[in-house]
């Protein structure tokens, strides 16, 4: 300590610290062994830990935290308000009152390059690596490196050195899970080979019984595919031959298909601009518009002149429809609601009517879900399930799936062939306790792409309302240049899928409906612009960092940018010691 410097009594220095000329410390802390440059400046309230590095011209505000063995480097500047202002509306001073504090965090072992400026409310993690003359405008992940205006991912750090972005990112990982669970797998296939236990029987039967839990519901109908799931569902609600069924056109084939099977007409309603399922307001003005009561009260479509009886709502790409207000409707014009769930296992809605949290599932009178490998909780092939808390729908969905049988050789009506075996349910059961953590980690990948992606103006990142919780089957952005873009990304070696490029309205298979290509304006929109990326519980923080490396440079390539805007991950990152 020397003349040069103002340091005022009440900051607390620990051990060893060393500090050069011409800086100015008030109410800090500073841990041992830490050496501070020339013309720094550290607020009150703010700390840095032990055995770091300021170096000069570096401000350090009120409400930054540095944790230990962190280098600053030269002119560093930290911001802790969000809107800084000199005046006020009135054109008085300022003062600390008028300020909202936000805190920085700058964790363990990470270096922040020269004249680099960091936003408020930003933690950059343990031992990341900011670029010279970035701007931090968001979080940093530990071991990532960043730079740029505004700071962007270039790639990760092992703790032992540099680690390269993969080389390819599959579209959906189906080998990592089931080799983590392939003893378990394996052990439940030989009990079936020991038992002789292949079709029903307890395996069967104590998946149902805790896939009904899981749901929130009294039963749940093991079954063969999803498809068989909704078309059990459908008939099992007491849908008849002839009826018209609601549901939208931006989804699978196997929902309407589930429909017609079960001899009943899909007619289609459009979806949310931001959600991608039902929309309700669309809903609404179908039932008010399109629709008449006969004679007997019957609600009956204006296009075909059949009875409207029933709304499958789709949980697209692992989020619930606004299931309130179609509840609702349906309540109001005496339609009974059936959920296609078969992308949503373990979604919620927060219900107003309820006060609560509620499973996909469990809002309707009956529900479908598929176990195709690839969703959420998937089979080793084919499955699905009926769930619901009617008893009635629930013994009917038993006996349809069993040839119609009510007991052996005692047939009460045609049914079908639509058993889940029992070695796929053994299956199912292993996984079942796995489902909510691989949700989860579903569902921190996605906030990683919405983070990692959310100032990339071509793109659209998916929109998740306050009344839902996601399960991110799919996570499905929008961009203008959608054949572009995946061109590009599969010369990267990214896999990628659209869900869905041709509406269900404009199907060959639906040209008897003879609706015309314009009928569902957003839909369409969406069958152009979609695109679906990596997601999958096992996806790495390094397989996002090169999928969101490679739609940045695809998007300043199609901006013409020039290259200097610093995201190529092989350009070196000044730090100037």
């Amino acid at each position: 300590m020397n003349s040069w410097n103002a340091v005022s009594e009440d900051v607390r220095l620990g051990e060893n610290v060393r500090l050069s000329k011409f800086i100015n410390l008030y109410g800090c802390e500073i841990g041992d062994d830490t050496k501070i440059g020339a013309f720094v400046e550290i607020q009150k309230n703010a700390s840095v830990g032990r055995c770091c590095k300021i170096s000069s011209h570096s401000f350090i505000c009120e409400g930054v935290q540095i944790e230990d063995n962190v280098f600053i480097g030269h002119g560093v500047m930290f911001i802790n308000d969000p809107y800084p202002r000199a005046t006020n509306a009135d054109g008085s001073l300022q003062t600390e009152a008028d300020w909202t504090l936000q805190r920085t965090v700058i964790a363990r072992g990470a270096s922040i390059g020269s004249n680099a400026t960091i936003l408020s409310n930003v933690k950059v993690g343990e031992n990341a690596i900011v670029g010279a003359g970035s701007v931090v405008t968001k979080d940093v992940p530990p071991n990532a490196v960043v730079a740029g205006n505004p700071a962007r991912l270039l790639r990760f750090m092992r703790e032992s050195g540099e680690e390269k972005m993969p080389d390819t990112v599959p579209f959906l990982d189906l080998v990592t899970p089931h080799v983590e669970l392939e003893q378990a797998l394996v052990n439940v296939f030989r009990q079936g080979l020991h038992t002789g236990g292949f079709v029903g029987g307890p395996a069967v039967e104590n998946f149902e019984r805790d896939f009904a839990t899981f749901c929130q519901t009294s039963h749940a109908i093991a079954v063969g595919s999803g498809t068989d799931a909704l078309r059990f569902a459908i008939m099992a609600c007491g849908i008849e031959v002839g009826d018209v069924v609601l549901t939208v056109p931006n989804t699978f084939i196997a929902t309407a298909e589930a429909i017609s099977q079960a001899r009943a007409i899909p007619e289609f309603i459009d979806v949310d601009e931001r959600t991608y399922n039902m929309s309700v307001q669309m809903l609404e003005r179908y039932l008010e518009r399109q629709c008449v009561q006969n004679s007997a009260g019957k609600l009956i479509s204006l296009r075909s002149g059949r009875p409207v009886t029933a709304i499958v709502p789709v949980h697209l790409y692992g989020q619930m429809a606004d299931m309130d207000p179609i509840l609702s409707l349906a309540a109001k014009y005496g339609l009974t609601v059936i959920e296609d769930a078969c992308q949503a296992h373990g979604a919620e809605y927060f219900s107003k009517k309820h006060g609560r949290w509620m499973r996909a599932g469990s809002m309707g009178r009956a529900a479908a879900f598929s176990f195709y490998p690839g969703k959420n909780l998937g089979a080793c092939g084919e499955g699905g399930a009926v769930t619901t808390s009617d008893p009635v729908v629930a013994e009917r969905s038993k006996t349809l799936r069993n040839h119609g049988q009510v007991r052996k050789y005692v047939h009460n009506f045609e049914g079908y062939n639509g058993r889940l075996d029992a070695i796929q349910a053994a299956f199912l059961h292993t996984k079942l306790p796995y489902l909510e953590e691989w949700n989860k980690k579903r569902r921190d990948r996605a906030a990683e792409y919405n983070r990692l992606l959310a100032q990339d103006q071509a793109l659209g990142i998916p929109y998740e309302p306050s009344w839902s919780r996601a399960v991110y089957h799919l996570y499905v952005v929008r961009t203008d240049n959608r054949n572009g873009m995946v061109d590009f990304l599969k010369t990267k070696g990214i896999g990628t899928g659209i869900h869905y490029p041709i509406p269900l309205h404009m199907q060959k298979a639906y040209a008897f409906l003879n609706y015309t290509r314009d009928d569902f304006p957003v839909t369409l929109r969406l069958a152009d612009e979609i695109i679906s990326l990596p997601m999958f519980p096992q996806l790495t923080a390094q397989q996002q960092a090169k999928v969101v490396y490679e739609i940045q440079s695809f998007t300043l390539s199609s901006l013409d940018a020039p290259a200097e805007l610093g995201i190529n991950p092989s350009v070196q990152v000044g730090l100037t010691a």
